[in-house]
C-alpha cells in the first residue's frame, strides 16, 4: 500500500514541479522592437525546457517568425514559415537546442529584430544561456552588411530627424523605419507569476497530504 501511494506522488511529483519551476520571460523586457541588442539581453538567462517567450509589440507594428539558422543569418524567412501577428505572441520552449526568431517586416531584421536562444534540457540547467552568434548583427554576415548600408541612412537620429525623401526614394522599403517605435507594454508582472507558482505548490502539497492520510 505504502509502495503504491509513492509511485502515485512521484508520478504527482513528474507532472506538476515542471510547471512549478518554468519561467516566462518578455522579449527585451519592454517589448519586441528593432535597434535592441537582443544579444546582450539573452546574456546570463538560463532558458530551459518548459519555459516560455511572450513577444509584446503594438499588433500590426511587427510580427514574429521562427526560422532556421541561416534563415535568421539572411534575414529571410521561408514562405512556408508560421508568422505571428497577435502582438502578445507567447511561445513555448518544448525542446533542448538553439531556437531562431526574426521580425519579416520591412528592414526591422536588419536593423537588430531579431533573437537567437540556446535552451537547455530543464528547469534546473546551469549550462549558459546563448551569447552572441557568429550570424548576429555583430559579426560580419550578409545580414550585418545590409545593416551598415541602411541603418545610418534609415534609422532614427538622437535628434529626432527623418530620412529625407531623396533617401528614402532611393531605399524603398524603409519608409517604416522613420517611423517612432510602437509604445510596448509594460514589463511582464513578475508578481502574478511567482504567485502562480505558489498557487501550484499549495494545489501540489494538498494532493500529496491527500495520499498520505
Amino acid at each position: 500500500m505504502a509502495s503504491s501511494q509513492l509511485s502515485i506522488i512521484f508520478a504527482v511529483l513528474a507532472i506538476f514541479v515542471p510547471l512549478v519551476l518554468a519561467k516566462q520571460y518578455t522579449v527585451g523586457d519592454n517589448g519586441w522592437a528593432y535597434m535592441i541588442d537582443y544579444d546582450a539581453w539573452t546574456k546570463g538567462k538560463q532558458f530551459a525546457v518548459g519555459d516560455t517567450l511572450l513577444f509584446k509589440y503594438a499588433e500590426g507594428a511587427h510580427n514574429v517568425v521562427e526560422v532556421k539558422e541561416d534563415e535568421y543569418a539572411q534575414c529571410k524567412a521561408s514562405p512556408t514559415a508560421k508568422e505571428l501577428t497577435s502582438g502578445q505572441d507567447v511561445i513555448k520552449l518544448d525542446a533542448p537546442g538553439k531556437r531562431y526568431f526574426i521580425c519579416t517586416i520591412g528592414k526591422h531584421c536588419v536593423n537588430k529584430q531579431k533573437i537567437a536562444i540556446t535552451v537547455g534540457s530543464s528547469s534546473s540547467s546551469s549550462g549558459p544561456a546563448a551569447g552572441p552568434t557568429a550570424s548576429s548583427p555583430d559579426a560580419s554576415s550578409p545580414a550585418s552588411s545590409v545593416t551598415d548600408s541602411t541603418t545610418d541612412a534609415s534609422s532614427p537620429t538622437e535628434s529626432g530627424s527623418s530620412v529625407s525623401s531623396a533617401t528614402k526614394s532611393g531605399l524603398g522599403g524603409l519608409d517604416d523605419l522613420t517611423k517612432p517605435i510602437a509604445p510596448a507594454p509594460g514589463p511582464h508582472n513578475s508578481a502574478a507569476t511567482i504567485g502562480g507558482r505558489y498557487g501550484w505548490m499549495v494545489i501540489l502539497s494538498g494532493i500529496i497530504g491527500f495520499l498520505i492520510a
